[in-house]
């Protein structure tokens, strides 16, 4: 199951990543997504809670079992479909089908290594 393991660790730093810039620099990459700069606090508690996240990619990757990692696909993909969802309902600009497609492509590299 080592190549499992190669894309949780994939997923990881991209949840490492995306959780540090929601934490500390938030607005850079909410103006990437078209959305309003933010002062609010939530943004940052949001970024902790993908930072936390990544514990779990971590331990997975580490020592996951294969109904577990099986999971992470499932709730990965419903992330994507969440956020097709809110472009095509217009609550969210376009540019925010570019981190679906990102989750998809991680979500896939997963299910194809199980």
């Amino acid at each position: 199951m080592q190549k499992t393991y190669t894309s949780l660790y994939g997923q990881m730093v991209y949840v490492i990543l995306a959780g540090l810039q929601l934490t500390f620099i938030p607005n850079t990459l909410l103006s990437l997504f078209g959305f309003a700069p933010t002062s609010e606090l939530w943004i940052r508690v949001l970024g902790a809670l993908v930072l936390t996240l990544s514990f779990y990619y971590y331990a997975m990757a580490r020592n996951g079992t294969r109904p577990v990692v099986a999971a992470t696909v499932r709730g990965r993909l419903f992330f994507c479909g969440s956020l097709i969802a809110f472009v095509v309902l217009g609550l969210a600009k376009p540019p925010l089908l570019g981190f679906a497609l990102l989750e998809i492509g991680l979500a896939l590299w997963t299910w194809r290594e199980l």
